[in-house]
């Protein structure tokens, strides 16, 4: 296998509250490393990052959640000294652009989506998935070694059947686009790979940094209507990686 694509998302699958544009919403970010260039110079440096603005303990590695470091939460607390976190974003904004790997982002009007299809009850996770990596085999496809493997955060064991079902379906139906055979050849692995935030994988975590501001630039990009703009470091963070989360890879289906 030469890629490893980790996925993380943003929102959620439920259909309630939708004419609330935070709730309205599913987003999939699958950023891709080639295992060469991920192994072990990634999670290292990502270790050096957080060892230089947060307190380290080896046992007990700090792990980058977005949403606990923007409510400057549990290790993160450190954030509410403005100098700190100035360092702190220079220093991840320094090592984003340096880090190897393709990003993809697919977001789910659920709302447009309930409009064409009244009552409809498609599992927005398992949508949103399926369309992700029907496009990301389109990528792999024209790559010379482009064979990959998905790791995504396990969640509860049901969402995490949902997601197994989907990749199931797709190498074994195939879509409109791609067969089953094609899929088989770019995913040659019959399983998933799950695991927790507990085993601090760098992977995950620069999923779950970029996911958030990459899902709101995709519907900013479609015109879609936000709960509220994209913010300022939110910006730079998406101009740190204009380069490998190209807008060609980004886009909203309903």
């Amino acid at each position: 296998m030469n890629y490893r694509i980790y996925i993380d998302e943003s929102g959620d699958h439920s259909y309630r509250g939708l004419d609330n544009p935070g709730r309205r919403y599913l987003g999939l970010t699958g950023v891709a490393f080639h295992n060469s260039a991920y192994n072990p110079a990634v999670p290292l440096g990502l270790e050096e990052l957080k060892r230089r603005h947060f307190p380290y303990d080896s046992d007990f590695p700090v792990i980058l959640h977005r949403k606990d470091i923007v409510q400057r939460r549990r290790e993160f607390r450190v954030l509410q000294e403005a100098e700190r976190n100035r360092g702190w974003e220079a220093g991840l904004l320094d090592f984003l652009p340096d880090c190897p790997f393709r990003s993809f982002t697919v977001v789910f009007d659920k709302e447009e989506h309930l409009r064409l299809n009244p009552g409809s009850t498609e599992n927005a996770y398992s949508r949103c998935f399926m369309d992700l990596l029907e496009t990301i085999s389109g990528w792999l496809t024209a790559q010379p070694d482009g064979t990959a493997e998905f790791l995504l955060e396990s969640r509860e064991a049901k969402s995490d059947r949902i997601m197994q079902m989907a990749y199931t379906s797709l190498r074994s139906l195939g879509t409109y686009r791609y067969s089953a055979e094609e899929f088989r050849t770019v995913f040659p692995e019959d399983a998933l790979l799950f695991r927790g935030k507990e085993h601090n994988i760098a992977g995950l975590q620069v999923a779950d940094i970029i996911v958030f501001d990459q899902t709101k630039l995709a519907l900013k990009e479609s015109g879609r209507p936000l709960a509220y703009p994209i913010g300022p470091f939110g910006s730079r963070l998406n101009e740190a990686i204009r380069d490998k989360a190209e807008a060609h890879w980004r886009w909203v289906i309903q």
